[in-house]
């Protein structure tokens, strides 16, 4: 995904979004260009428990912006995560955010034992 935000001489914002040629078919035409207010880059798994069918998981673009009272003025950019979607009953969706997901056994166990106040060491950051 390649993204660039351009605002210039008092312009509107102009955004472009690079995507894969099959993302009108799949991802616009069905209805899920944004979901949770993220821009759908692309679907990566369906629930097909439910009738139509919807994302189950999704490539998005995390958008950012900062101002920059020099030259530049308003910057943005963003990165394309792969995230999980959950539905509400009522059919509203959410983006479930990497730090939002539970963490494994294994990434426990894996992470770096650091100093505790007291001397020791814990088996996991604080």
């Amino acid at each position: 995904m390649t993204f660039s935000h351009k605002v210039e001489y008092g312009a509107p914002p102009f955004i472009q979004l690079w995507v894969r040629p099959t993302w009108l078919r799949q991802v616009a035409h069905a209805g899920w260009a944004v979901l949770a207010g993220r821009a759908v880059l692309d679907v990566l798994a369906w629930d097909e428990s439910v009738c139509p069918r919807r994302p189950a998981r999704v490539r998005a673009a995390l958008i950012c912006a900062d101002y920059d009272a020099g030259m530049h003025g308003w910057r943005a950019h963003a990165d394309n995560r792969d995230l999980r979607v959950t539905w509400s009953p009522d059919g509203q969706a959410t983006l479930v955010m990497p730090w939002d997901e539970p963490q494994d056994d294994r990434e426990a166990a894996s992470a770096p034992r650091v100093p505790d106040v007291r001397g020791g060491l814990t088996s996991r950051r604080p």
